[in-house]
């Protein structure tokens, strides 16, 4: 089986689902598979995009995970430059300098909690869409069969 094709045909439902909808992106899912195959082939493709869409979000929840990747990394060394600012601020000659420091820290504290949320809320939106097409797979595939 060819997952060039199935990887298309996910891609396809992704961009419809994000535009038109589930109906209309589930109904051109199923073309798509009738058209490129027919019969058994067709019960061997829907297995198959199953099995790619459960990996899909199985990988989505490890690589997209943003507690597991560079923004920890990000995170641990924006508390280190704060707990160094704090202490810049405790001597009066270095209170200016401390002071630009944790603001930074604080706008760059922010602006990761933003990347943070946007990226949580567009894996979770991916990890939907890829059981909805689990889903419909599977239930082709016992339609079918």
């Amino acid at each position: 089986m060819n997952t060039e094709i199935i990887d298309e045909a996910i891609e396809r439902y992704v961009s419809e689902r994000m535009t038109a909808g589930r109906e209309r992106a589930r109904a051109r899912f199923i073309s798509y598979a009738h058209l490129k195959y027919a019969g058994e082939d067709l019960v061997d493709f829907m297995r198959h995009a199953e099995g790619l869409t459960r990996y899909y979000i199985d990988l989505t929840r490890v690589l997209e995970n943003p507690f597991r990747g560079r923004e920890m990394a990000f995170f641990a060394t924006m508390l280190v430059v704060a707990i160094f600012s704090c202490w810049l601020l405790h001597d009066e000659d270095t209170r200016l300098s401390g002071i630009f420091i944790l603001s930074g820290t604080i706008v760059n504290g922010v602006t990761l909690l933003k990347q943070i949320a946007a990226k949580w809320s567009e894996s979770g939106v991916m990890i939907a869409i890829y059981e909805e097409i689990a889903a419909l797979a599977e239930h082709e595939v016992a339609a079918i069969a």
